[in-house]
């Protein structure tokens, strides 16, 4: 038996959708000739199986090296599987597709994070174009099968000091329109799968941002078509989205906060055609609503999450509770979805709130709760995806496409919150061994109680080879300033001081500047540090409290501040690590030592740092 659930119009490449159909129709079975007669098969038998266009209430999948060579009815073994098939037992369980996520930034270990949940291809809307490079080349080169396959815009499309430049990496920007197809042209050169643009003027960060003229959007558009690339554009409010799509966007990678042109831009969306990748996750974290908590939380994922993982799921952007807003922007979605906009599910991971591949599953339930059904919402997560990028090798299960799939416990067409409960993963026609990460060692050195240094034998000029690094919010396109330098009055009266000054500016919602204190060779690198139990130095200044940012694996991208006062005498702070909330030695990266919270220009002297 099987349930034809999507009713709109199809755009299936190879007519996948119609040859189930057809196979069923005509008998118990279908198949193509095994791709390789010698490799021993896989038979997921007897699972409820979500094809990624319908759902057939019990079928036997068989797979034969990286491609998918059958599906027949029931739950007994077909025989083309041969003698010696590895059987596994779906009775109870649902076999989906492998999980697409259509929206991330994927560096470090991103794609094996989202292979660990069920992932097995992402869709990058910017990362470093090399490292992309890198991954596609071997994709290309074979099947991949410890970690998700990688698609990737690479460097988005922006402006001097607009969204996506804010990182402290420096990319190309686009600044001069009579540029544009030269600009373009450079990143297909350099690999983009597809064109990311970005067109934020920065209403929902509450201050202005610079970005692209209204204006040079159709011509971004015109040079992406003119060598066949999409061309999908960040945006945050209704009056962007309708710019856009009037320029003749493929698709939107956010969907509006505002009412404002709220229901104008529903409209235009569904006359243009557009698809829509609403990352439901980051919006709930934006809006303070704890989900990515909630999800670090549950005992199907919490095991399965890797330090930076769960601390990224547990942080925010520091927003209060906003479910009225939440509430609105779901409706938002739900008018979409009923007016036939395809929706895509994408976490936005690794921001505060995300996390690669756990953030999927959070991202389908939001999906459910603004209006879909649970199998509309797998469709986002497999086929839709597919269909929208192109990818005519994956998101269905369907004789010959690649063997990516997920076993879940449980009937994910009718729960959704089942994909969390994972039993096993395909990648590539190979059974991935899912990770437990504090049942792997970390390879990484374990630092010692010591004395950081007394400033008395390092000059100004040797600061930042000695891992003193000046930081300020700048690379969030904030406005504070820094300096440091080397002073001969030490809290010894007879060696030298660190002397940290500059200005906190308005620009950033959670204003920083101050001295980044690594504890590792490569800064940001995690060390174990548990044989720390405080971070202890000497400190003058001007009667402000001072703050301390920790950085560690388990607090995610947002630090942990540590308040400390300081007058004209020198005295003692000890900041206990144990005292901080959510901080996990075992991945501690650093400290930075920095102005008050309040603006204006500031002055704050350190010496005698050390791990107690």
């Amino acid at each position: 038996m099987h349930r034809q659930l999507w009713t709109r119009p199809l755009a299936a490449p190879s007519g996948a959708a119609t040859l189930v159909l057809a196979a069923f129709a005509a008998g118990p079975a279908f198949a193509q000739e095994p791709a390789t007669a010698q490799e021993a098969a896989t038979v997921i038998r007897g699972a409820v199986v979500f094809t990624g266009d319908e759902v057939i209430e019990t079928a036997t999948v068989t797979i034969r090296g990286r491609t998918i060579e059958a599906i027949t009815a029931g739950d007994g073994l077909p025989p083309a599987a041969g003698d010696d098939a590895t059987v596994v037992d779906g009775r109870g369980m649902t076999l989906l597709p492998g999980l697409i996520d259509a929206h991330t930034h994927s560096f470090g270990p991103a794609l094996e994070d989202a292979l660990n949940f069920g992932v097995t291809t992402v869709l990058d809307m910017f990362t470093e174009p090399n490292q992309a490079a890198a991954w596609r080349r071997e994709q290309a080169a074979g099947p991949v099968t410890g970690r998700a396959d990688l698609f990737s815009a690479g460097v988005a499309v922006t402006v001097e000091n607009g969204h996506g430049t804010q990182f402290g990496v420096p990319i190309p920007t686009l600044d001069d329109p009579e540029r544009t197809e030269a600009f373009i042209a450079a990143r297909v050169e350099e690999g983009s799968d597809w064109i990311k643009v970005v067109y934020e003027h920065g209403e929902t960060f509450g201050r202005p941002i610079p970005t692209l003229a209204a204006s040079t959007l159709s011509r971004i558009v015109a040079a992406a078509r003119a060598h066949d690339k999409l061309a999908v554009f960040h945006v945050s409010t209704a009056r962007e989205a309708l710019e856009v799509i009037a320029a003749g966007a493929d698709g939107l990678v956010h969907v509006w906060h505002d009412r404002d042109a709220a229901g104008e831009a529903v409209a235009a969306a569904v006359r243009a055609g557009i698809f829509i990748i609403p990352t439901l996750t980051i919006t709930e974290s934006i809006l303070g609503m704890g989900g990515g908590a909630e999800l670090a939380a549950d005992p199907l994922v919490m095991p399965f999450l890797t330090p930076a993982q769960g601390g990224g799921l547990r942080s925010g952007f520091g927003g209060s509770s906003a479910p009225d807003a939440m509430r609105r922007v779901l409706d938002t979605i739900g008018a979409l979805h009923a007016a036939g906009v395809p929706l895509l599910a994408g976490s936005d991971a690794p921001n505060p709130g995300a996390a690669h591949g756990a953030s999927v599953h959070r991202e389908l339930e939001l999906l459910v709760r603004a209006g879909l059904s649970p199998f509309e919402a797998l469709r986002a997560a497999t086929a839709a995806p597919a269909d929208a990028f192109g990818l005519d090798d994956r998101g269905r299960i369907v004789p010959g496409m690649k063997a990516d799939l997920v076993l879940v416990r449980g009937d994910a067409t009718r729960d959704v919150a089942a994909t969390r409960d994972l039993a096993g993963i395909w990648k590539d026609g190979v059974r991935v061994e899912r990770v437990r990460p504090e049942a792997v060692l970390p390879g990484r050195p374990r630092i010692a109680p010591r004395v950081l240094t007394d400033f008395e034998d390092l000059t100004s000029d040797d600061l930042a080879g000695s891992g003193w690094i000046p930081s300020t919010d700048t690379m969030f396109g904030g406005g504070s300033t820094v300096g440091s330098r080397v002073t001969a009055d030490g809290a010894d009266g007879d060696g030298g001081a660190l002397v940290i000054s500059g200005e906190i500016a308005a620009g950033f919602p959670a204003p920083w500047a101050g001295v980044m204190i690594g504890l590792a060779p490569g800064m940001m690198q995690p060390v174990d540090a548990s044989d720390i139990t405080a971070l202890v130095f000497d400190a003058r200044g001007e009667g402000a409290r001072y703050r301390v940012l920790a950085f560690a694996e388990s607090l995610g991208p947002v630090p942990a501040t540590i308040e400390f006062a300081a007058g004209a005498g020198w005295r003692r702070v000890v900041i206990p690590l144990g005292g901080i909330d959510g901080l996990d030695p075992t991945g501690a990266m650093g400290f930075l030592v920095s102005g008050p919270e309040a603006l204006g220009p500031f002055r704050l002297e350190i010496d005698n740092v050390e791990l107690r």
